[in-house]
Parts: structure tokens; C-alpha cells; sequence
């Protein structure tokens, strides 16, 4: 069965005064039906930029330049106004960073559940309205009746992120895109949300997108990760290999500053550095990570960007963007 959704080599700049910023460049993944893939980099990789280029709906300074974007084998590119909106909020749906924002602030949330489903199905107001209920109650929001006549204003920000997330799911897509589903959510509520994301992959067959900085969040749902690097993939795994021995040193860098019960440290670690600038013509003719990476070699410097590339001896899917990947550690 092919994937669900495919990347082919997608790239994405901003346009802006100066020079065009490349957010996302040459990316490639598959994400299968019923899996739960992490997305993971730090802020600025071009992790949100890759997931709105899945829905079309990337701000009006933003163009795709190069690849394909597939869902179910058809060109998302090529889909006409009235296709893309058949599958948004039906068939590929996008929880949204920031919960607050994302809802209308002076719309009942059961309204704003109901607006998606009356907009994708033929059915009355009050079939709708038991619809949204039922969406509600699957989050396991307590008491939904009155919830859904209430204000986002008068919602703790974990009532808003479900939701959200009831709003995305309210009508079974096959692909969902949960950006940042957890943050600014203490520990309790995040585990609560973690846990309906686990349970739409398995009741429902969802394949889920995670985008995530949040290594910590990664361990706890996802299968397969994608490790993103100023718009590159720079590493593709399996969850436990990837966690047990990664092979790009930023991926190891990135695990490296995660709290530890067997260590003692007076403070957690920090990668050393900062992204390189996005909008260098200079991009691209050597590895982005070389300034930060304690393993850079002579041909770092010196050839274009690794490719991202089976790795040797490795696993199916096992992939790597590095001349000189960790052995172990």
C-alpha cells in the first residue's frame, strides 16, 4: 500500500526586501497510513513552513520553488481551489500552534465544530450540532453540552488545544498535522493530549505529522522521526535506533540536551551556535551544521550539502545527511 502522504524534493523560500529566505530545501519524506511521524528541529528549521505546504495555505510572501507534495498519488499542487477545499478539514486536517488564536474568539467553540462539518457534509443543524457533541466528547471534555456553548476566552488553554483537536478530527481525516500541540501545556495536560493523539492513530487509523521541538514529547508517540536542520532533513529513523545510536551529529547534539536521571548536571546542555542565516547565496555549498559540529571534517567545508541518503549497512528507511556520522554513542 503506497504512503499516505509524500514529499518529493520540496523547497520553499519567503520573499522578503532583502533576499529570499530558504526555509525548506529539498525535502523528501513519506509518511504511511496510521503512523505517527515526528517532525523535530529547533525554531526556524522550517518545520511549521513544510506542514502549511501541505494544505496550500503558506503566506502570501511564501512559494513552493521546486518538488511534488502527494496525497493518496495526487499533486497537491496541481489540485484546483474547489479540491483543496474537499480535503482541507476533511480529509488532511492541521491542529495549529497556538490553540487561542486558532479559534474565533466570539464564536461558541460547538459552533466553530459545527462550521466544519456542515461545510464538507450535507446534514441538518441538528444532526450537525450532535455531531460537534459527539467530536467534543471524544477529547473527553467534561460536560460538552456546556462547553460547546462557551467562549475561548472562558477555556483553560488545554480545553482550547482539544478543541482544536476536535475541530481537526471532527470528521475522520486520513492525515493530520499536530504543529506544536503541546506547548506552553504543563506536564499533566500535555500527557492528556499526547494520549488522544495515540488514540486517533489507533481507533481511527490517523497518520499523524508531529511537529515538535520537544524531543521528550517524540519519545513518548512517535514511530519514525524526521530530524530537520535550516529547511534540510538531515536525519530519518525509527524512534528507538534513532534514540538508542543517531547517526547525524546534530540529531545526537539535540538528544544530548535532554534531562537524564543518570546523570547529575548542574545544568541541562546547549548546542553552541545559532542557525546560519537563511537568506547566505553561499547556502547549500557546505553542510549548515559545520560551524556547530564537533565532528566537521575537511570535505564539510569544502563539497555542497550531503544528500540525505540510505545509510550503509543500515535499516529500510534509515536515512542520514552527513559525511561523517556518528559511529556511536
Amino acid at each position: 500500500m503506497p504512503p499516505v502522504l509524500t514529499l518529493d524534493d520540496v523547497s520553499i523560500e519567503y520573499r522578503t526586501r532583502e533576499a529570499p529566505v530558504r526555509a525548506v530545501r529539498n525535502a523528501s519524506l513519506s509518511i504511511e497510513r496510521g503512523e505517527i511521524m515526528a517532525l523535530v528541529g529547533e525554531s526556524g528549521s522550517g518545520k511549521t513552513t513544510l506542514g502549511l505546504a501541505v494544505l496550500r495555505i503558506l503566506p502570501r510572501n511564501a512559494r513552493q520553488t521546486s518538488g511534488t507534495i502527494r496525497y493518496e498519488r495526487r499533486d497537491v499542487g496541481e489540485m484546483d481551489r474547489a479540491e483543496l477545499q474537499r480535503i482541507r478539514g476533511d480529509q488532511i486536517s492541521m491542529i495549529f500552534q497556538d490553540p487561542i488564536a486558532g479559534l474565533n474568539p466570539i464564536i461558541p467553540v460547538g459552533q466553530q465544530v459545527e462550521e466544519v462539518i456542515t461545510s464538507h457534509r450535507e446534514v441538518g443543524k441538528r444532526d450537525a450540532r450532535e455531531q460537534a457533541l459527539e467530536a467534543l466528547n471524544a477529547m473527553q471534555l467534561a460536560d460538552p453540552v456546556r462547553i460547546s456553548k462557551s467562549f475561548p476566552g472562558e477555556l483553560s488553554g488545554g480545553m482550547c488545544q482539544r478543541i482544536m483537536i476536535a475541530i481537526a478530527t471532527a470528521l475522520d481525516p486520513q492525515v493530520l498535522i499536530a504543529d506544536e500541540p503541546t506547548a506552553s501545556l504543563d506536564v499533566t495536560v500535555q500527557a492528556q493530549i499526547l494520549y488522544e493523539l495515540q488514540r486517533l492513530r489507533e481507533e481511527r487509523g490517523t497518520a499523524i505529522l508531529l511537529i515538535t521541538h520537544d524531543m521528550g514529547v517524540v519519545a513518548q508517540v512517535a514511530e519514525r522521526v524526521a530530524i530537520i536542520y535550516a529547511g534540510r532533513l538531515m536525519e530519518v529513523d525509527d524512534i528507538v535506533p534513532l534514540y538508542q545510536q543517531p547517526k547525524h551529529p546534530y540529531t545526537w547534539a539535540l538528544l544530548d540536551t535532554l534531562p537524564r536521571l543518570d546523570r547529575r548536571r548542574a545544568r541541562l546542555r546547549q548546542i553552541p551556535g545559532g542557525l546560519p542565516d537563511l537568506t547566505d547565496e553561499e547556502l547549500g555549498e557546505h553542510c549548515a551544521y559545520m560551524a556547530r559540529c564537533p565532528k566537521a571534517l575537511t570535505v564539510c567545508r569544502t563539497e555542497p550539502e550531503p544528500e540525505l541518503v540510505e545509510v550503509v549497512g543500515g535499516r529500510i528507511g534509515q536515512r542520514v545527511a552527513c559525511y561523517n556520522p556518528v559511529e556511536s554513542v
